[in-house]
This record gives C-alpha cells, sequence and structure tokens, in this order.
C-alpha cells in the first residue's frame, strides 16, 4: 500500500495478502479507510473489486459482522 497526500506527504507499507485475479491499482480516500479499520475490530479484511474505479466492498474477517462499500477515487497520471 501507498499514501501520497498534497499537504501530509507520502509513506509506503507492504503487508500480507491473499489474491486472486489481475493486478490494478485502485485509490481512495484513505479517510473511509481508517473509518473502516475503526470500526472492523479485525485484522483480516476481506476486499472484493471489480476494477480501478468500481465501487469496492469491504468485508471484515472475525470481530464486526459488517459489510462496507467505497467508491474508489480517480489516479491521475
Amino acid at each position: 500500500m501507498s499514501v501520497d497526500a498534497k499537504d501530509v506527504g507520502s509513506g509506503k507499507e507492504s503487508m500480507p495478502a491473499q489474491i486472486s485475479g489481475e493486478s490494478i491499482d485502485v485509490a481512495f480516500n484513505v479517510k473511509y479507510l481508517i473509518d473502516i479499520l475503526k470500526t472492523a475490530q479485525s485484522p483480516e479484511i476481506q476486499m472484493q473489486l471489480n476494477g480501478a474505479l468500481a465501487p469496492v466492498i469491504f468485508q471484515p474477517l472475525g470481530g464486526v459482522n459488517a459489510t462496507f462499500l467505497v467508491m474508489p477515487v480517480q489516479l491521475r497520471a
């Protein structure tokens, strides 16, 4: 994962993941992801997506029984 915030800075972090399907680049408003992580209360989250601009479903594996739907933002070249 990487972040690049205009007023704050940038960073990169690696984490283990089980990935199936093609590799794609997708971007989100980081505030929405932080809200999901705080609410989910789970060390593992399943992420289901169909494309870089399609809605993405996040579901905690364990912890809170919830489904989160987030719209990605468009990446600029």
